[in-house]
């Protein structure tokens, strides 16, 4: 019997408020409680429910709102604070924040405390409001932004910023105590986010052990505050006129040993902390951590282990708790929230759609938002089918909603606040607010086209350097928070900067604040570390899953789907890249084939392998970069789609030369497409397989127009997890493998573009990974744990190499700085001296930052985190919106 029936009426009016019943329920901070726990058992919804109004705020709403005494609160992403009355939805008052249009992407839900409202914004000031007038009684002025909710206990809130700074007030926001992460645990006394002060110092770079940033939720249980700082779990209890540190909890060793980031926090009834966590490329899961002494004691919850040779995608979102039962959401489509049993080590899945909002627990459902704009009501049993409410333009649900006497409070990115109730009957709203619009144009002197770093690599011919003539200081100038994972560099374009997202998610903000602009998620999608490409106010991405792939055509500006057309691969470590442009050609490829979270054979899987019966080999979608096999089944293909229709044009099929197409790479230069692939050792493969022949790669000059080849080589060719470089007419090809196993060496090859004859072989490399970096002065390479070269562009020797204490940094340049992780820039003209670190807002070490339009931009691989700094002049007049007093 169905429990629940959602009504929406998509009239031309919006604003009719259906009678309001007695209003007796409050909800006073997010997810209820202090602990965060989601959990609400004594709230009930009636068995009709439809729209009661929406109210249209000033941004997009990223945060929760909260209701007391028949008064709703809420805050926006700009930062305006909102009462409004439940009854009525008229808006009683509304209170900005200051900063100005830098004080953007504000997620600090707010608090009620007694008479007062507090919370905090990204311009790095803490507020607390008389709740009745929305006058301003107290202001905290931090210097740094604020991305946690404050927490109310008996007699006073808690809140804590970004840079893991603690505060404790009375209600009424008079100051108790402050505690400092940074200076207690990291001993840094300096300016935390300022990377000449952290250079100083470490006299050397920052590492993931001075990663500090705590850009999700404390919680509180009784008088211990729970804070996640820098990927390790804090206890702090309040004493009363100051705090005392009772432990500092670390996450075990699970695929690293790295501080991992804190994707969410929640605390059940005894005060143990569930954490969410992310340590890198989906390997994660929800640790328990108890308090035992001095020590906090972790066990996992099972069956939420991920990784990348596992199925199934990490969350990004806090769990919520009701006795032995764990309720996650995550960004994937089937399994979007599921019930996690401690007592049976069992999973359920309750509802499918995909999330990255925490669930809220009534009596018999659970309610959370979806990434496709929907509210879902899911009854607990899981055994029917939820019910859903559609917003009015599809934008995501992002944050937990509130519910009171029967009544469902929730923003949407789209700018509204909807409310759902008994019989309501009010037309869906038909105004959009236009929140895609940019608001703050980018400025500086290389706005135009010409800089933008607008592709993985740079630009087509990937050659993945510029010079826009950056130089230190280098000075913060936004950062916001990511849900989701990524490993590919920045994208620019258009004002506006690009990221997708491993699990589907494909966002765009403004490059000169930060601001979200707007968020599309795409189901299906596993683990697809591939990049955006802007041209033209075109997006084009490729996003990649186990059961389907495809190229997607976006409106750069609004985020619109254009066209998509399917493709088949993985998109593996190397194949980061997406289409080149020549015309109106996208032009694209892969390998065809099928796959698997793990594959058949130890040498193209990571670590487990699948089990067979019918003696098909099958890929592992994300496998190793020495993988010199491939099945037979993977046909090395090159696809050319027409970028307004996205109609075929053309097809290439490189079967006939052998088994691969996933570790490949395209360029174009001066007016012709080149591609290369790796085949594995293939004589080899093909002897084990009874066959005879084989090369072990390719190598083509293309007319990009037709597809008709020019010439071929099968002497020379990129050897796995390495695009190929194209420059002043040279090709430079890499690769993590030597080229065949008779031989342990490895090499760069340069060829004559003209007709791809060998031009130079470098000196031995330990391995050229990701790209061959080529500028006017700088030919560039390194090797798994950061081995790297500089090369004389006539002949190939090694001029100079030195290591790096990194991991696996993608790196790019901007001459004479090679950029790498969490902003640091080292330059090439003084050896490789380190000229600027930090801040260490990331845990994990796959990527650096790129210069784009004479702004570093950076995306955290594991943190959640992305940001923007500027250098020289601009380091000077354009200082981060918490710094601007």
């Amino acid at each position: 019997m169905k429990s629940l029936r959602l009504i929406c009426c998509c009239l031309a009016v919006w604003g009719t408020v259906s009678a309001m019943p007695a209003q007796a329920e409050d909800w006073p901070q997010w997810k209820l409680d202090s602990r965060h726990s989601g959990n609400a058992p004594d709230r009930s919804l009636a068995p009709s429910l439809g729209l009661v109004g929406a109210v249209p705020l000033t941004d997009g709403i990223y945060g929760s709102p909260v209701i007391v005494g028949g008064k709703i609160y809420l805050v926006d992403g700009a930062g305006v604070a909102f009462c409004i009355d439940a009854a009525t939805l008229t808006v009683d008052w509304q209170t900005p924040t200051d900063g100005g249009p830098a004080n953007c992407n504000n997620v600090s839900s707010p608090a009620v405390a007694g008479d007062h409202l507090h919370f905090g914004v990204m311009a790095g000031f803490y507020y607390v409001l008389d709740r009745k007038t929305g006058q301003v009684v107290q202001r905290i002025d931090t210097q740094d932004p604020i991305f946690s909710t404050p927490v109310v206990g008996a007699d006073r809130v808690y809140f804590a910023t970004l840079g893991a700074q603690v505060y404790a007030v009375d209600f009424a926001g008079k100051l108790a105590w402050s505690w400092d992460f940074v200076k207690e645990v990291i001993g840094f006394e300096g300016n935390r986010w300022s990377g000449e002060q952290w250079h100083a110092f470490k006299k050397g770079r920052v590492t993931w052990k001075d990663h500090f940033c705590c850009s999700r939720n404390l919680a509180l249980h009784e008088k211990t505050l729970v804070i996640p700082a820098g990927g390790r779990v804090v206890f702090l209890d309040d004493a009363g006129d100051h705090p005392t540190l009772r432990v500092v909890g670390e996450i075990p060793n699970q695929n690293g040993s790295e501080y991992p980031a804190a994707f969410g926090l929640s605390l059940g009834d005894d005060g143990a902390a569930y954490v969410q966590w992310h340590r890198r490329d989906n390997v994660g899961r929800v640790e328990i951590l108890r308090l035992q002494g001095d020590q906090a004691v972790a066990t996992a919850v099972a069956d939420t282990l991920t990784a990348i040779d596992l199925p199934g995608l990490m969350s990004f979102a806090s769990v919520s708790i009701r006795g032995d039962d764990i309720y996650r959401v995550r960004p994937e489509q089937g399994l979007g929230l599921c019930r996690h049993g401690l007592e049976e080590n069992s999973i359920q899945p309750i509802a499918a759609a995909a999330s990255i909002c925490s669930p809220i627990l009534l009596a018999r459902h659970a309610v959370y938002g979806g990434l496709d704009g929907k509210l879902v009501v899911a009854p607990l049993s899981g055994d029917e089918e939820p019910w859903t409410f559609a917003t009015a333009f599809g934008k995501p649900i992002t944050a937990p909603a509130a519910v009171c006497d029967g009544r469902i409070y929730f923003g949407c990115e789209d700018g509204y606040l909807y409310v759902l109730g008994p019989d309501g009957k009010a037309p869906l709203p038909t105004r959009a607010l236009d929140l895609e619009q940019i608001r703050s144009p980018l400025t500086g002197k290389f706005t135009d086209a010409k800089y933008n770093w607008y592709t993985n690599y740079g630009n087509v011919g990937c050659t993945n350097a510029n010079d826009q003539g950056i130089e230190p200081p280098v000075r913060m100038r936004w950062v916001r928070r990511v849900e989701g994972s990524v490993k590919h560099i920045p994208v620019c374009g258009g004002g506006r900067m690009y990221t997708h997202t491993a699990e589907g998610q494909i966002i765009a903000v403004e490059q000169e604040t930060g601001r979200l602009l707007w968020r599309r998620y795409f189901p299906g999608v596993y683990l697809s570390f591939t990049s955006p490409l802007y041209h033209q106010d075109r997006l084009l991405v490729p996003q990649a899953g186990l059961k389907g792939s495809f190229l997607r055509c976006l409106d750069a500006a609004t985020g619109e789907l254009l066209w998509e057309q399917p493709f088949s691969g993985s998109p593996s470590w190397s194949r980061q890249f997406p289409p080149v442009m020549h015309g109106n050609l996208a032009i694209y490829a892969s390998g065809s084939g099928e796959y698997a979270a793990a594959g058949t054979e130890k040498a193209f899987a990571w670590r487990r392998l699948q089990e067979r019966t019918d003696g098909n080999e099958v890929m592992s979608f994300l496998y190793s970069h020495n993988n010199p096999f491939y099945p037979a089944d993977n046909r090395p293909l090159i696809w050319a789609w027409n970028i307004e229709t996205g109609e075929l044009v053309w097809q290439k099929d490189y079967s006939k030369y052998g088994s691969g197409g996933n570790d490949c790479g395209l360029a174009m230069m001066d007016g012709q497409l080149y591609y290369s692939t790796f085949f594995g050792y293939q004589a080899d493969q093909r002897r084990r397989r009874g066959e005879t022949g084989g090369v072990n790669g390719l190598t083509v000059s293309l007319d990009p127009l037709t597809g008709e080849e020019k010439w071929l080589s099968t002497d020379y060719y990129v050897t796995a997890g390495c695009t190929v470089t194209a420059k002043d007419g040279r090709l430079y090809l890499g690769g993590y493998n030597q080229a065949n196993d008779k031989t342990k060496e490895r090499f760069i090859w340069c060829l004559d573009a003209r007709d791809g004859a060998l031009v130079w072989k470098s000196d031995p490399v330990a391995s050229a990974v990701n790209v061959v970096t080529v500028g006017e002065r700088f030919i560039f390479s390194n090797a798994i744990r950061a081995q790297c070269h500089l090369f004389d562009k006539k002949t190939g020797e090694i001029v100079y190499r030195f290591g790096l204490d990194y991991n696996c940094t993608r790196f790019t340049l901007s001459e004479p700085y090679l950029m790498g992780p969490n902003m640091d820039m080292l330059d090439l003209t003084d050896g490789h001296k380190l000229v600027a670190t930090g801040p260490a807002v990331d845990s994990r070490e796959c990527l650096g930052s790129a210069v784009s339009n004479g702004r570093i931009f950076y995306i955290s691989q594991a943190s959640g985190l992305e940001l923007s700094a500027v250098t020289g002049e601009d380091a000077r007049r354009l200082p981060p919106v918490w710094e601007k007093r």
